[in-house]
């Protein structure tokens, strides 16, 4: 062998030697690193797929849910209103016999229940007087109802007659008119019995029997939309105030239960 391949091949062995002890005298941070690199090499199935999704994660609990915090009686009233709803629905997509025995049964379990409601509520207001409507608002019975009316009555009276000393009623007419024929005589008992002036204007000029002179139509009645007759309004002169009370034919008692309405600004402010 020449002497140059001799010296190559002992420079080559002496290199090798020297990168091994080297290599092997190198620290490692992790004592599993060597193991680590050498396992990736041995998975040879992964292939080329390096990029492969994360695992999911795990799936997290179904919380559990809380309890109502409302009363148990709510709770009880809404699912019994679902449940009859529920039945209607169904007997009325499919009437048959059965459904519709279900709808009824259960609609008859919910009158059950306000039924028992209804009598609870009674024997209350009978021994709570001041829950009692009947005591402090119109009355149910018939005697109880006389009464109430007439006290009624005598209150709107002098309601009236006091009205009548800043108010008049304007009476709008025609004299061809057979309603405004029927009101007439009541509007005269009312100015009577009550002392409130009526003033009449007719919209063709001619009068009444109770209002032969009435005033001709100045042009008021399309001011006030007096579109139907008999009309009747209210009126306060030194205030300028005008109000309607109605239109067409209406008892003596109507008319005076209307006018001490419209004066009593208590009653005619909403609620």
């Amino acid at each position: 062998m020449p002497r140059a391949s001799i010296r190559l091949i002992a420079l080559l062995a002496t290199l090798l030697t020297s990168s091994t002890l080297a290599l092997a005298e190198l620290p490692s941070a992790d004592p599993s690193a060597d193991d680590e690199r050498s396992a990736y090499w041995l998975r040879h199935r992964e292939g080329w797929f390096w990029y492969r999704d994360p695992p999911a994660p795990p799936t997290p609990p179904k919380p559990v849910p809380k309890s109502d915090p409302r009363p148990r009686e709510l709770v009880d009233f809404e699912a019994m209103q679902k449940r009859l709803d529920e039945l209607k629905r169904v007997a009325v997509m499919n009437p048959s016999d059965a459904n519709l025995l279900a709808y009824m049964r259960y609609q008859r379990y919910v009158m059950n229940k306000s039924q028992v409601f209804a009598e609870r509520w009674q024997r209350l207001v009978w021994t709570v007087p001041d829950v009692d409507y009947a005591l402090s608002g119109r009355p149910t019975n018939a005697m109880a109802i006389a009464a109430y009316d007439e006290q009624q009555r005598d209150r709107q009276g002098q309601a009236v007659r006091a009205l009548a000393k800043t108010h008049t009623l304007l009476f709008i007419f025609r004299s061809d008119c057979p309603y405004c024929h029927r009101l007439a005589p009541i509007l005269k008992r009312f100015e009577q019995a009550y002392g409130m002036t009526v003033f009449p204007v007719s919209l063709d000029g001619r009068g009444l029997p109770e209002y032969p002179n009435p005033q001709a139509d100045n042009g008021v009645a399309a001011r006030l939309n007096a579109s139907v007759v008999p009309a009747l309004y209210l009126t306060a002169p030194a205030r300028r105030e005008i109000q309607p009370v109605g239109f067409g034919v209406m008892a003596l008692t109507d008319l005076v239960e209307r006018i001490a309405a419209l004066g009593n600004p208590a009653r005619n402010d909403p609620l």
